[in-house]
């Protein structure tokens, strides 16, 4: 009888610590080291456009759509975009609002989800006609022929479609200034490969 007790608690904790460990630990993914790496780098994936005085209210407005902890999912994305949170940093430079990836964390499997990249900015694009472009980093969003079909980004417009509307840019955004590089504290630049770039592949 004491036998059968013990299995009986045995399997009971066993099962809680399996409950437990998909309930609050379990991952969509694996990791991905080389985007992981690359995210550290703080690089820009997104701007808006329009005037100064205008921006700032801009700005304001999207700290409301990112939410608390600022965290957004590039659903758009090939993998492994889809598969992480991206915790973004607003900075006002000149004419745009650019949003940087300052972390890089797996979701969870029973997580609450983050807004989508696209519909915060899609929601700005639509609440402020002060905006007047939106630009998106080709890797976000995995067109039709693969992540080299927009190598200057992508254009995003207003509008309340199912599927946002996006255009490939055939030149980078004059407004667009060039970004400043943030190296990895963690790596040498000479450790960081080309290949960090692409992302844009189907799993």
């Amino acid at each position: 009888m004491e036998g059968a007790l013990l299995v009986i608690k045995s399997w009971a904790l066993v099962g809680s610590l399996l409950w437990l460990y998909r309930r609050y630990i379990e991952r969509v993914a694996r990791p991905d080291a080389e985007f992981e790496a690359w995210c550290r780098g703080a690089p820009r994936i997104a701007a808006l456009r329009g005037e100064s005085a205008d921006l700032a209210s801009v700005e304001a407005a999207l700290g409301l759509l990112l939410g608390r902890r600022s965290r957004v999912i590039a659903t758009l994305g090939g993998c492994p975009w889809p598969d992480y949170e991206l915790e973004l940093r607003v900075t006002l430079r000149g004419s745009a609002l650019e949003l940087s990836v300052v972390r890089a964390e797996l979701r969870r499997v029973h997580g609450a989800t983050p807004p989508s990249l696209v519909t915060v900015l899609r929601d700005a694009l639509n609440e402020h006609p002060a905006i007047s472009d939106a630009w998106l980093l080709s890797e976000t969003v995995y067109g039709k022929l693969g992540p080299d079909e927009a190598p200057h980004g992508w254009q995003l417009l207003p509008g309340l479609e199912a599927r946002p509307q996006l255009l490939v840019r055939t030149t980078a955004p004059e407004w667009l200034e060039p970004p400043s590089p943030t190296p990895d504290p963690e790596r040498h630049p000479s450790q960081v490969s080309p290949k960090l770039l692409p992302f844009g592949g189907k799993c």
